[in-house]
């Protein structure tokens, strides 16, 4: 009987362990887009829309994620002043990316308000570089026809910008003001040519710096849990599991 009982505590203790775990990659959501066949965001409601030759596919080992073909498909959502910040703020930007062609090119991933400074984002340089836009800073060359896990973390306080590609620091640099009022882009960049050819899911944005366990954990798989909120007060009231 006592072993039984020690199994038990450790299947619990287990159990409420991947509870936290998962509420760790989710708490201080402020945007959240399965890309699971729309743009909506059931987290914040920064819904949007797809452009141009931009479609949702079947992935074989993502599910349902957004294709766009590098010559004019991308997803838009319009401005939302809860999206933009100052040099003194923190905040994370998470994206999975699969890049089908090497561009040789600038092409933007994800990036808000690229045609009104000051933006913020992630890009791939001419040398087919990973960036952090803005005042730029470059990290080490993308690898094709596999998916990434992308995290772009600014510490205000800290004064630093730190990107992770498969939850390994890639590039770092100053935190930066991203308070320009134009539309966040995914597979592309407004008012310039720099439109991707590559499958793109689960994009998040947090208002806080995530951890480098938590970045991990998200390059490692672990599903993003959603709260199901009262957009008056942005109060979360539930916690469910949006990516399945």
């Amino acid at each position: 009987m006592k072993k039984y009982i020690i199994l038990a505590f450790f299947l619990i203790y287990g159990l409420l362990a991947g509870v936290v775990n998962a509420a760790d990659v989710s708490s201080n959501l402020l945007a959240y887009w399965p890309l699971d066949k729309d743009v909506k965001d059931p987290v914040g409601g920064h819904d949007g829309k797809l452009e141009g030759g931009a479609e949702f596919i079947k992935d074989a080992k993502r599910g349902d994620v957004l294709k766009v073909d590098g010559v004019n498909g991308h997803a838009v959502v319009p401005h939302s002043a809860d999206i933009v910040f100052a040099a003194a703020d923190s905040y994370t930007l998470s994206v999975w990316v699969n890049v089908l062609t090497a561009p040789g090119r600038w092409v933007g991933i994800v990036n808000k308000s690229r045609d009104i400074s000051p933006w913020y984002g992630l890009w791939i340089d001419g040398s087919n570089k990973w960036v952090a836009g803005g005042t730029n800073i470059i990290g080490s060359v993308v690898r094709a026809n596999v998916w990434i896990h992308l995290a772009l973390i600014q510490d205000g306080p800290g004064n630093k910008r730190i990107v992770y590609v498969d939850g390994v620091v890639d590039i770092q640099g100053t935190a930066i003001a991203s308070t320009g009022a134009g539309e966040l882009w995914m597979g592309g960049a407004k008012s310039v040519n720099e439109f991707l050819h590559g499958l793109i899911d689960d994009v998040a944005i947090y208002k806080r710096v995530l951890t480098p366990d938590d970045v991990k954990a998200l390059a490692g798989g672990a599903k993003i849990m959603g709260a199901a909120v009262d957009f008056k007060d942005k109060a979360a009231i539930t916690w469910g599991n949006i990516k399945k």
